[in-house]
């Protein structure tokens, strides 16, 4: 067989059957992994033959949870909570009253590109008040695959003027037309109602959709919950029988035993961002314990202001250190950490059977990592290999040279082939800087 592209001779850790890594090559033709092998391709067994000596070979990384929007905001919120952001900026209108939707636009681009040059190939946008069907081509134009949440509400003033169900029909259309996946929610916990949750959930049913929320994310919000309807933000949902496989929890910093239990008993995903969640003094959740439980668990972002970067090998390595000094060296294995950033990534959002590790007949969804550099060497395979070490620990962002989406090669030698991102930056960069001016008004 003759593969239209080959990557040979890389060090290939596939998630297939665990983490161990191996010398392999991996041939491709059109949207999908043919063959996933021990050795070296020859050229001739490939149209485009790669060098992926030096190099590991690892599925794409998910990001489950990102406000693209925020990038705009990078650096503003630096040493405040969440509640004090709140206080300061969205209750002012201070954000979205200054930029337009262009600008909005090019903030999200930005943050697919910073996701796409650090090797994560699906991120789930959450999105405010949106872009209409904009949101779908921002994403498709950078390259990268992900999920569009839309908020089910029209807008931030009038939260109980929903947007028209037409209007939904179009939004799952367009997403289903360019292979995203469509998403609604995005509320927090100070918008939890019954009608607006009954309705969202509707909603999802009937398309057979999924839905996202911000989950018992913090102690203000917590207590808010506890004051307006006499339990917590998951028990809450639970009880009103709003959990459940197709919900995508955001979050859950703060989950009982019980409320632990509740999560693994409906099937509801969950999405936590420690850097995010440490940042901003929103605390630690009990990770350990729903891994221990059958949870799903998967890693994201947040945004740029409450975390100042959209690089899952760093949530890694926040992940492995926070529960080592929390819960024990041992309280989390590798392989979980791992799983976190790709297979129960493609879990959570139901996309399993065609992404998440490395194997013939799934989609080609790869990245490459340079190993040649001192920060990594040395790295061993074999008895005592350091690869998934070195992945959790070692690696950054900036050592992915290659990614492919889908059989895409959209980032080749550390170059976005897709979009110009030196002017996308450059247009980012005044707007944020028009946006900083705007505080001193606030």
């Amino acid at each position: 067989m003759k593969y239209e592209i080959g990557i040979s001779g890389a060090v290939i850790v596939s998630g297939h059957n665990g983490y161990r890594p191996f010398l392999g090559s991996v041939g491709v033709t059109g949207d999908r992994i043919e063959a996933v092998i021990p050795g070296e391709l020859k050229k001739s067994e490939c149209d485009r033959w790669l060098d992926g000596s030096g190099k590991i070979l690892m599925p794409g990384l998910v990001n489950g949870h990102c406000h693209g929007d925020m990038t705009l905001a990078r650096g503003l919120g630096d040493g405040m909570t969440l509640w004090e952001q709140n206080q300061a900026f969205a209750d002012t209108g201070w954000f979205y009253t200054l930029i337009s939707d262009k600008e909005r636009y090019d903030s999200r681009q930005l943050t697919y590109c910073e996701a796409l040059l650090s090797g994560t190939t699906f991120i789930m946008e959450n999105m405010y008040w949106g872009l209409g069907l904009d949101s779908v081509k921002a994403m498709k134009e950078v390259g990268i695959r992900g999920a569009l949440a839309e908020d089910i509400r029209q807008d931030f003033a009038e939260p109980d003027i929903f947007i028209p169900e037409a209007y939904l029909d179009s939004y799952q259309k367009s997403c289903d037309e360019n292979a995203l996946l469509p998403v609604i929610g995005s509320i927090s916990e100070e918008d939890y109602d019954r009608e607006r949750l009954e309705r969202i959930q509707k909603a999802v049913d009937a398309r057979k959709m999924y839905m996202t929320c911000h989950l018992a994310e913090n102690t203000w919000r917590r207590d808010l919950i506890l004051k307006k309807f006499g339990t917590t933000p998951i028990d809450y949902m639970y009880r009103g029988g709003f959990l459940g496989e197709n919900v995508i929890g955001s979050h859950v910093v703060y989950a009982s035993e019980q409320e632990v239990r509740q999560l693994a008993e409906t099937g509801t995903r969950v999405v936590n961002t420690p850097l995010c969640e440490m940042k901003i003094q929103d605390g630690i959740a009990p990770i350990p314990e729903m891994v221990k439980q059958g949870v799903t668990v998967c890693l994201g972002t947040d945004g740029a202001m409450w975390n100042n970067s959209n690089d899952i090998f760093r949530e890694m390595k926040g992940m492995a250190l926070l529960h080592s000094i929390h819960s024990g060296v041992r309280s989390l294995e590798k392989a979980e950490i791992l799983d976190m950033a790709t297979r129960n990534g493609a879990k959570c959002f139901g996309l399993e059977k065609d992404y998440g590790t490395i194997e013939a007949g799934k989609k080609a969804d790869f990245i490459l990592i340079e190993t040649r550099v001192p920060h990594i060497q040395p790295l061993r395979i074999g008895a005592y290999e350091n690869v998934t070490s070195a992945l959790i620990y070692n690696v950054t962002g900036q050592d992915v040279t290659d990614v492919f989406v889908d059989g895409r090669h959209v980032v080749e030698g550390r170059v976005l082939k897709t979009i110009s991102a030196a002017d996308l930056m450059d247009r980012v960069r005044k707007t944020s800087e028009n946006l900083a001016e705007g505080l001193e008004h606030v």
